[in-house]
């Protein structure tokens, strides 16, 4: 009850804080150069899903409009470390959605997510999507229903596990996303499991805050371009007007996963797992708008923690994870193709740490996470050291995505490497029906 009560205080308290922020931060046509990273890391993935914009809003008033979003995908995780079974997952996804605009403002979406995995004799999933998005300010996007979730949470690894776009499809609640010059916002609540009374079952839910905030910005504007590059792409945002960008920024997010209710009937523990992120983002970006290419380079400094509610259970963790990503893309806008390769290497120490929604490859053995490893309860690692790699290629031409992906994970004390690769493809269009 006490978590729940700390829970709803803070989602309210972050609501009210985005009410406060002034209109007038974004305007005009200078919004662009204000924006050089309006788009994070994670919305350049091939699966992310970007917010609703103001323009698309704008253009569909009045409107029925069909979205299709169909996606294919292969995930092979190969795991030689003891802190989970590895696994293979091929399969199909399609997310036919009706869009309704209201006004300029609002918009009313109604569909169904259907999953389908290689070998199963029927669908794995069946979830409907229905949302009321609303958009009282440029800066400011509240929805409500089915929320926009998985990569779009930008929660990095030890935080996010990637399986779960495939295995957790659809996230139902609320979400509050802002989008100013030195503030991007994301904080939702993913009610997983409805509670029906004095039934032998816990409700679940998971309420998560992200925030980026930019201390410093340098850049230059490109002065012998005119033009603006198109608004979509497999990788950056490039609706960038910079030639040279530096950017310092301090992200951070809160995240509690609950398991309780107070109308259960079965005698187990109430338990509520909370999860922080705070750290230091420098980023560099030069962009060539004549040749369509760009190079970023980011460096990360993140700690995460780990704890409890309820501290007898165990004493919670941290783990430190910096990391170096390098990206290369480049955009054809004449024949509205482009294609992007990106890679990160970084160093990971965790101290018995543990999510309930992070990869398994940064979890450490303590005393609660044995409870949900796949492996003996016999792991005895709880101090980890490892580093880890991937590298990506993506690629967009018109409206279709491909990307194929390899994570590597080597842990220093165990002298195991666990491997993740991913090949996807994903299309997706507006089709106006009136």
């Amino acid at each position: 009850m006490r978590a729940s009560i700390l829970l709803l205080i803070a989602f309210l308290a972050g609501g009210l804080a985005m009410a406060q922020t002034n209109d007038t931060i974004a305007s005009g046509s200078t919004e662009h150069a204000k924006h050089p990273f309006k788009s994070s890391l994670a919305n350049m993935h091939t699966l992310a899903t970007p917010s609703v914009s103001e323009s698309s809003l704008r253009h569909g008033i009045h409107h029925l409009i069909l979205n299709v979003d169909a996606s294919a995908f292969f995930y092979d995780i190969e795991n030689a470390m003891p802190f989970a079974k590895g696994f293979t997952i091929t399969g199909f996804r399609m997310a036919p959605t009706l869009n309704y605009g209201i006004n300029h403002r609002s918009r009313l979406r109604a569909g169904m997510n259907l999953t389908l995995f290689a070998g199963m004799d029927s669908l794995y999933s069946v979830r409907p999507i229905l949302s009321l998005i609303y958009m009282p300010t440029r800066w400011l996007l509240i929805t409500a229903g089915t929320i926009n979730g998985g990569y779009h949470h930008d929660l990095g690894l030890p935080a996010y596990d990637p399986a779960r776009w495939i295995t957790n499809p659809v996230e139902n609640g609320l979400q509050i996303e802002t989008d100013t010059r030195f503030w991007n916002s994301d904080t939702w609540l993913d009610w997983e499991h409805y509670l029906k009374p004095w039934t032998p079952d816990q409700e679940r839910f998971t309420m998560g805050s992200r925030h980026e905030f930019s201390v410093f910005r340098s850049y230059q504007q490109y002065k012998s371009s005119s033009w603006a590059m198109p608004m979509s792409g497999p990788c950056i945002n490039y609706r960038q007007y910079t030639d040279k960008v530096w950017e310092l920024s301090i992200p951070m997010h809160f995240l509690a996963s609950h398991r309780g209710g107070e109308v259960k009937t079965i005698d187990t523990n109430t338990v509520t797992t909370f999860n922080e992120r705070l750290g230091l983002r420098l980023r560099y970006q030069r962009s060539n708008h004549t040749s369509g290419s760009s190079h970023r380079l980011q460096l990360d400094m993140p700690f995460y923690f780990y704890h409890l509610e309820d501290s007898h259970l165990d004493n919670g963790g941290k783990g430190l994870y910096p990391s170096l990503r390098y990206e290369f893309s480049h955009n054809n806008p004449n024949e509205q193709r482009g294609w992007c390769l990106h890679t990160t290497a970084g160093f990971w120490h965790g101290d018995h740490y543990f999510s309930h929604l992070g990869a398994p490859q940064f979890f450490s053995a303590n005393s609660y996470s044995l409870q949900h490893l796949h492996t003996s309860a016999t792991l005895n690692e709880d101090l980890r050291n490892m580093i880890t790699a991937d590298i990506a290629f993506e690629h967009e031409f018109h409206d279709l995505k491909l990307g194929i992906q390899l994570n590597a994970f080597y842990d220093l004390t165990l002298h195991k490497a666990d491997y993740i690769f991913a090949f996807y493809m994903r299309f997706g269009g507006d089709f106006v029906i009136f």
